[in-house]
């Protein structure tokens, strides 16, 4: 059952791992937080990527055992979303940008793919990118599914190309969706 935003206050960001490059990115998190009027901190801790969730054939790191980490961590928070800057994957896909699991109001996110890459412009892009895939894990955690508006922050994304694409907002049909669960 998705979780009423009424009750939701707070989404708290754990580092999973390299907390440099996560803290790098803490401004977006927050900024994701924002955009569902929920506060947001991120913790000042590095916790170790659970060891059991290495895969070295793949050289990537399985999302669900990662957000069986997560889960345990959660204690009294609203809702928690690990962040880390390595590759991650769930069975039969090349890999996830992230994952939520709304029943225990925890996601994964990881921003290796999102911050990869030539550009000339700066970092500002890669900003967006952790920007708008935090704000999908957390659109899920509120009980958002994905949108078939390409435009939609709750579009499925299956590179870095379509994220890109999509806007940093829900689309009309989702902000509907959002409020209808608020109430």
């Amino acid at each position: 059952m998705p979780t009423s935003r009424m009750l939701v206050k707070e989404i708290v960001y754990i580092p999973l791992g390299s907390t440099l490059r996560t803290l790098a990115y803490e401004r977006e998190l927050l900024k994701a937080a924002s955009l569902y009027s929920l506060n947001g901190r991120v913790l000042n801790v590095s916790v170790p990527l659970n060891e059991e969730s290495y895969n070295p054939e793949r050289r990537q790191f399985n999302a669900l055992i990662l957000l069986d980490q997560v889960s345990r961590m959660k204690k009294g928070f609203d809702l928690c979303m690990g962040v880390t800057a390595s590759d991650i994957y769930v069975p039969q896909m090349n890999f996830v940008f992230g994952i939520a699991d709304v029943s225990r109001g925890c996601a994964v996110l990881s921003i290796f793919r999102l911050t990869f890459g030539r550009y000339e412009e700066s970092q500002d892009i890669f900003r967006e990118r952790v920007l708008k895939e935090a704000a999908h894990e957390l659109g899920h955690l509120l009980g958002l599914s994905h949108c078939k508006d390409r435009n939609c922050l709750m579009s499925f994304s299956n590179s870095v190309l379509e994220v890109d694409t999509k806007k940093p907002i829900l689309c009309e049909r989702c902000l509907n969706v959002l409020k209808m669960l608020s109430e």
